[in-house]
């Protein structure tokens, strides 16, 4: 099996894996997640934050978007472009977002947010425990990683998407940090 095809196999498995949680559960982890996301230094002291919008059986981040917006920090969103491009929009309500034809929701807005970020909110399918990040396979993460000032890149996840190792490429940058309902696991030691 090649890379690409073994990427694909693991995104099935990840998505089934994810989705087999219920939704009361998966509220319940996210919760979880939150609390340890405020252990962090970095997060309690970031004042600029990109954040992504939970979509299906992501852990969820509305309730993290609404806590960030509440304290009026800096935050930017993702908005998807075209087949590649990713862009940061800035945001200041969630009512500000409204379904794209996939029923993500997304901001109106073509804005584009500056930057610097001095917190990534990463979403993504599979992690390892040395930060390789598994994501939906159009690099937009990736892609925006490398053209953007980011101070720490945390992923947050289940416990069940920490996986052995992923077929992973020279283009794929690595995470600072995963958290999970179960742990921090900080990769920059």
């Amino acid at each position: 099996m090649n890379l690409l095809e073994r990427k694909k196999s693991l995104r099935t498995e990840l998505k089934r894996r994810r989705a087999s949680v219920s939704e009361d559960k998966r509220k319940k982890m996210s919760q979880q997640i939150f609390t340890f996301l405020h252990e962090i230094d970095e997060f309690n002291q970031a004042t600029s934050l990109f954040c992504y919008i939970s979509y299906q059986s992501e852990v969820d981040t509305h309730q993290l978007i609404n806590s960030i917006l509440r304290k009026g920090l800096d935050l930017a969103v993702p908005k998807i472009l075209g087949p590649t491009e990713m862009i940061a929009v800035p945001l200041l309500d969630l009512a500000d977002l409204k379904p794209d034809k996939m029923g993500i929701l997304t901001p109106l807005s073509k804005q584009i947010a500056s930057g610097p970020y001095d917190v990534v909110i990463t979403p993504g399918l599979g992690f390892t425990m040395m930060g390789e990040r598994l994501g939906y396979g159009r690099g937009y993460y990736d892609k925006w990683f490398a053209s953007n000032q980011v101070g720490l890149k945390i992923g947050i996840a289940f416990e069940l998407q920490v996986v052995e190792e992923l077929p992973i490429e020279k283009t794929d940058i690595a995470l600072d940090m995963l958290v999970t309902e179960k742990r921090i696991l900080d990769f920059r030691c």
